[in-house]
């Protein structure tokens, strides 16, 4: 019998999962027994129960099951003659043998990656590829983070977190934060508008959390960054409850460090700013009918209070903000039969955030006084979100699951002034809204203190559509066939988004005060809205093969199909993308047959579809426009002008001038899809020792490579255009001039950048369409990035001690972030300005913002006492690359409207990356958690988060040089504009009972 090991302490392992495990809901049990014997599976929480016959091989294997705790009964002629229990974890394959491979009966035994505890996770399963990183519920409620799965997903090898202007998502392998999929109980919840949010469900109602950072199977697609994936909670035959209190008090959070201009002036101070957070959360779940059907439900309220004061040379006005936000989830599950399982998941996250508005003036306890009361604003985000699920074990050895979901997620706001007043923007780009507009002031004067900043009424910058609303519709047909050595899987998959979606200037417009170089004050006035119904419609499927060559060599061969659709506000289709092969390769060796070394390594390739966002301002009807005036005088409440002579043309930017482009022009005919490859080649060891401390250590050795093979993006380069036109013999400047297209034109084109444009547009304005193709490298470089990593890990557990440790040294290069970029805080997904003209890419090719050279991690656990125990969570990380951005007003080609895009400072190409890097970082949270035995069910909990309160700047402004704004950036120039998160205390109170 070989040596077993309990984990019932591990906080988490680095998990390298198998099979075919649809979207991670379920899980495997494999192993062998005698040939004259048969296998019992029960779960222990359901009473659920399938037998199965051993093979001819001696081999027996029950896919696809419900994660919780199993026991594996060997029966012989109608009696149990040997039983393990182990515990089923989404994504593995447990291995539980009864007989020596080959069905020599030798007794039970069980390899060493087999756990007897329901909270253990096997530390290395070499019947998988998969680079997978796994948390159980009471393992993320002992974590000291940040409780939500964005933070708990960065604890993982090769993860940053992203921009800050992107709420800090996670950047997996070097991948842009819009670049991830998100999983509830394998239905996706991503935002598929612009791929930056997700619907979480209540923190306490998860059962496990599951993160890929690379190597993931066919089954999934839609991801070229991580996969993350949440199981709930369920219902079992015992019913169970709780509750518990999360309460992160304003008193003790710190603040960011003061800021100031390059000049000594005050820019932000965050003294005055306060947070209050309380998290009250109640669940329940058990048997409605015992063995058959089963209930879990969970409500939580999260109510956060928030004062915060904007940058001391803005009009805009403080604020607090009142977060509502009432989850519920509601699990159901019934087990019809044996063979067959009926889900049902129903939740919604609907947020409610109301920014109340003040002026300057402050009471006497510090708040914002009522009597400057300005107005409000009231959001609302999220929705509901209902997963059906079937899963039928026809025979021993084929699966079949089918699941059907919705989610709606709102995306609405409105503005009440404070004589009550309501402004919504219902999202026709020709009715702009009314109300206080959104005004900037940076005359040399305001700058320069010796006037004050223009005062308005504006509330925020801009405003939503009222009655935005995305929705995603969607089902899959998965089948699981074991045949021989082989586990085939296959699936089919169809999906629905549309989106209500639109966005204006808060009162229509923006006014923007400025010094020109004469010393002579102006306004520019923007006038920006967006608005329409667009939707994407996309088919998949996939095949693979696990196949087990040997006893311990597994090769994994998989290939996935995806097909996408995307239409504009008419309804039209604007780009066609099918049959997007992309085969996935891999390898496990069980190197000396005793599941304590392995060799792994994966191939494959990975696509994503193109947000839905992308029509809204490239294929429907829009309005950006700008015009410089004169005025005479200002209103001295609203902060609008009283506008004078026009200085100079209007510039409409990108085309955008309110008709709907025709769709053949918008997108170039054969557009490649956006596509990464990927290569991952590790190891892993479990140390045997007599040593206690060296014993039982899990080390690990990973390298990476992933390289982008073709991006999507936008030019909005006409010159090449133009000068076909005139090449031809038309008339290019009867309707617009080389930098203008003609009006039923669209001012910019969807590309492969690098490659061919062949797009049909109307010329002339003439309304007659050419087929034109221009070459590639017309519009600049061909889009380029990269990501090398070697990542060293270690982790350990024991009955009271768990550590888990990594270290990744990484290089993420290229002329692309990816869909969004950090550089200007740009979240149009996949219509960035890294190529609207091909100046923007001569010297952007170099170290990329999500680019940390050094990253070293650590957390774990000890347990005291049975009542203490202690937490710690470490980062130390090398700081974000910088850049110097200039231009000017964009005289470097005569670009009007683009101001500091460009890699060019003090009149020379400064190159991505080539500015001083940000500091290395560093944080240290500890916590303590007390289990009193005089009262069983309560726990309580202090979480110190940044215990040492580090404060370096996290991202910095990289605008050197703006034209008319050049006093205003010198000023600012390289001041940070993020900081780490301050230190805070967090408690946490909870009690658990049994009924």
């Amino acid at each position: 019998m070989l040596k077993r090991t309990a984990l019932a302490s591990a906080l988490a392992a680095t998990l390298f999962a198998a099979g075919a495990h649809a979207q991670s809901t379920v899980g495997d049990i494999y192993g062998s027994a005698d040939t004259a014997q048969t296998i019992q599976i029960q779960n222990l929480d359901t009473g659920a129960t399938r037998t199965m016959t051993v093979g001819e091989d001696g081999r027996y294997r029950a896919a696809s099951l419900p994660i919780g705790n199993y026991r594996v009964n060997v029966q012989q002629d109608g009696q149990t003659v040997s039983s393990r229990e182990i515990n089923v974890v989404a994504g593995q394959s447990a291995q539980v043998n009864f007989a020596a491979p080959g069905g020599d009966h030798g007794g039970a035994y069980a390899l060493d990656t087999v756990t007897v505890s329901a909270n253990a996770l096997a530390t290395i399963d070499v019947t998988s590829v998969q680079s997978r990183t796994s948390f159980t519920a009471d393992q993320l409620n002992k974590l000291p983070v940040p409780r939500n799965v964005v933070d708990v997903a960065a604890l993982t090898p090769g993860t940053v977190k992203g921009d800050s202007a992107f709420d800090n998502l996670p950047s997996f392998g070097g991948a842009s934060v819009a670049e991830n999929s998100y999983y509830v109980n394998g239905f996706n919840v991503t935002n598929l508008y612009n791929n930056l949010s997700f619907s979480e469900v209540p923190f306490q109602a998860i059962q496990q959390l599951d993160v890929q950072t690379g190597g993931y199977g066919a089954q999934y697609g839609f991801s070229t960054g991580g996969v993350t994936s949440v199981i709930t909670r369920r219902g079992t035959n015992e019913w169970k409850g709780g509750g518990s209190w999360v309460y992160t008090p304003a008193w003790g959070r710190e603040q960011a460090p003061t800021t100031h201009t390059k000049d000594g002036t005050l820019y932000r101070t965050y003294q005055k700013d306060s947070d209050n957070q309380n998290v009250y959360s109640a669940w329940l779940g058990g048997a409605l009918v015992k063995d058959k059907l089963f209930f879990y439900g969970i409500f939580q309220s999260d109510r956060q209070t928030q004062t915060t004061y904007p940058i001391a040379t803005s009009s805009a006005a403080a604020k607090r903000n009142t977060k509502s936000n009432p989850f519920y989830l509601i699990k159901m599950d019934w087990n019809i039969d044996d063979s067959n399982i009926l889900e049902w998941t129903s939740m919604n996250n609907t947020k409610h955030t109301t920014n109340r508005y003040f002026g300057s003036s402050i009471d006497e306890e510090g708040k914002p006084s009522a009597d400057d009361y300005l107005g409000r604003r009231n959001v609302k985000t999220g929705g509901s979100t209902n997963i059906f699920k079937y899963t039928g074990y026809l025979t021993d050895d084929i699966t079949l699951s089918a699941q059907w979901g919705k989610l709606k997620s709102k995306n609405s706001s409105e503005y009440t002034s404070a004589d009550g007043s309501v402004t919504r923007y219902d999202g026709n780009i020709d009715s702009p809204n009314s109300g206080c507009p959104y005004v900037i002031d940076r005359r040399s004067s305001t700058l320069a203190g010796t006037t004050s900043p223009l005062r308005s009424c504006y509330l925020d910058s801009n405003i939503d559509r009222f009655d935005g609303e995305d929705q995603r519709t969607a089902y899959r047909v998965d089948l699981d066939w074991k045949l021989g050595d082989h586990s085939l899987s296959g699936g089919y998959s169809r999906e629905k988004w549309t989106s209500e979606a639109g966005k204006s200037y808060a009162g229509g417009v923006l006014y923007y005060y400025r010094t020109n170089s004469h010393a002579e004050d102006y306004v520019t006035q923007y006038n920006y809205r967006t608005g329409g119904s667009v939707a994407v419609d996309q088919k998949s499927w996939y095949l693979q093969d696990n196949w087990q060559v040997t006893d311990n060599v597994l090769a994994y061969i998989g290939v996935r199909n995806d097909s996408f659709s995307n239409k504009n506000g008419a309804g039209e289709n604007f780009v066609r993308q099918g049959n997007i092969w992309q085969p996935r390769l891999g390898f496990s060796w069980d190197v000396f047959g005793d599941s304590a070394t392995k060799i792994y390594g994966t191939a494959g390739r990975y696509s994503l579809p193109i947000a839905a966002n992308v029509a809204l301002r490239a294929a429907t009807a829009s309005y950006y426009t700008l015009q410089n005036y004169s005025y005479s005088s200002i209103d001295p409440s609203t902060g609008v002008p009283d506008l004078g002579d026009p200085l100079g043309e209007r510039i409409i930017v990108n085309g955008e001038n309110g008709i709907t482009p025709n769709p053949r022009s918008v997108a170039s005919k054969g557009l490649k899809p956006y596509s990464q490859d990927e290569y991952i080649l590790g190891f892993q060891h479990r140390i045997q020792s007599d040593n206690e401390f060296l014993n039982d250590w899990v080390v690990g050795a990973k390298a990476t490579y992933r390289r982008l093979n073709n991006a999507i993006d936008d030019t909005c380069d006409w010159r090449p255009f133009y000068e076909y036109g005139k090449s031809i013999g038309l008339d290019m400047d009867a309707n617009g001039d080389r930098f203008t297209a003609p009006p039923t034109t669209p001012g910019c084109f969807i590309y492969n950048p690098g490659s061919k444009v062949t797009v049909d547009v109307d010329l002339d304005g003439s309304g007659k369409l050419h087929n034109v193709t221009i070459p590639g490298s017309t519009f600049g470089a061909k889009a380029k990035r990269t990501y090398q990593a070697v990542t060293l890990s270690a982790e350990k557990a024991t009955d009271s001690l768990y550590v888990n440790a990594s270290y990744t040294w990484s290089k993420n290069r290229g002329n692309t972030e990816g869909l969004v970029n950090s550089d200007n805080g740009q979240d149009d997904t996949g219509t960035t300005s890294a190529f609207d003209y091909p100046e923007l890419t001569v010297g952007a090719n170099g170290y990329l913002p999500n680019d940390r050279r050094h990253s070293f991690k650590v957390y774990g656990g000890y347990t005291i006492t049975p009542e203490w125990s202690v937490g710690v969570n470490g980062l130390l990380e090398s700081g974000r690359p910088t850049s110097c951005f200039g231009g000017g007003d964009g005289t470097i080609a005569g670009i009007p409207s683009y101001n500091s895009e460009f890699f060019y400072c003090e009149g020379k190409i400064s190159g991505r990356g080539r500015a001083k890097r940000l500091p290395w970082t560093w944080t240290l949270s500890p916590n303590v958690v007390y289990t009193p035995a005089h009262a069983k069910g309560l726990t309580m909990q202090l979480d110190l988060i940044n215990a040492f309160n580090n404060a370096k700047p996290t991202s910095i402004t990289e605008i050197a040089e703006n034209g008319d704004d050049q006093a205003y950036y010198t000023s600012t120039y390289r001041v940070p504009k993020y900081f780490q998160t301050p230190r805070y205390v967090r408690l946490m109170v909870q009690y658990d009972f049994t009924l």
